[in-house]
């Protein structure tokens, strides 16, 4: 986490985002920016849009209009901030493709479901981005993914395959492998929601480790408890819009949002974890 952000442009700026799914608005007029080494969560029911909003800043799912600025650069500008469409027609994506293949790579993904590749070793799979994608050097590679892997509590298990690896292990390895590709910024999609519930810790330790380190995170999770320790900033997505934006101890402890004060009661677990802190600010 880092409070004192730079006051030049965000890292991450969008605009007027909407996203339909043929005729359901799954996203409307979405406004927010996050800056340089910020860690922003988004909390919200089921079919609220997080996800949505997720994979559209890297464009998995295709926005119908709007625009999405990373590093100063557009990925996605549809030539109208508003609507189901533009000028040149609904989700045409002015920004070329070429142009939206380099900035893309300038994010790293992590999903719910780990998508390691099966046939290779946990040290192969950090190795294989930059390798690949990047062309960089392989000695220097493994080094990097080496050190990845031990920073990830993973030391000895570099030449295991995800089979012989536990959820929480193998996930460990999903977040070395975006951070090898030295993202600008990381998205989180859920990453704890497949575990056990013993091995949600191991991974929410390793992603606090990587917002303590300056990375820019925005975190999709219904950790509650993780948000408030976490987060700069909590964003609530409630029917596709944003009803709420602040810091953790403002949205999570005082929400104005009647909807948000229902979900936010419904976690009765991080409602246990969060306790001590509106007692102390009572």
């Amino acid at each position: 986490m880092n409070g004192s952000h730079s006051q030049s442009e965000a890292l991450l700026k969008i605009e007027g985002l909407h996203l339909h799914f043929g005729t359901k608005a799954v996203l409307k007029g979405i406004d927010f920016e996050v800056q340089k080494g910020e860690v922003v969560v988004l909390v919200g029911a089921s079919g609220s849009g997080k996800t949505s909003l997720l994979r559209c800043i890297n464009l998995l799912n295709k926005p119908s209009s709007g625009r999405i600025k990373i590093c100063g650069e557009h990925i996605f500008d549809s030539g109208s901030s508003g609507g189901a469409s533009s000028a040149t027609g609904p989700g045409v994506n002015l920004v070329s493709p070429s142009t939206v293949n380099r900035i893309r790579s300038q994010t790293g993904m992590v999903f719910q479901q780990f998508n390691l590749f099966p046939h290779m070793t946990a040290l192969e799979n950090v190795m294989e981005g930059p390798v690949t994608v990047k062309k960089a050097n392989r000695d220097d590679t493994r080094k990097e993914a080496l050190s990845l892997l031990a920073q990830m509590g993973l030391e000895g298990h570099e030449s295991k395959y995800p089979r012989q690896l536990s959820g929480g292990q193998q996930q460990r390895v999903a977040i070395a492998r975006a951070s090898a590709m030295h993202p600008e910024v990381m998205l989180f999609d859920e990453p704890t929601s497949a575990l056990d519930p013993e091995l949600v810790g191991e991974v929410m330790k390793a992603m606090t480790a990587l917002a303590n380190s300056g990375m820019t995170m925005v975190i999709v999770t219904h950790e509650l408890g993780f948000a408030f320790e976490i987060a700069d900033r909590v964003i609530f997505l409630d029917q596709g819009c944003i009803a709420e934006d602040g810091p953790p101890r403002e949205v999570l402890l005082h929400p104005t949002h009647d909807r948000l004060k229902s979900f936010v009661g419904r976690f009765h677990e991080s409602a246990a974890l969060l306790r001590p802190f509106l007692e102390g600010s009572a």
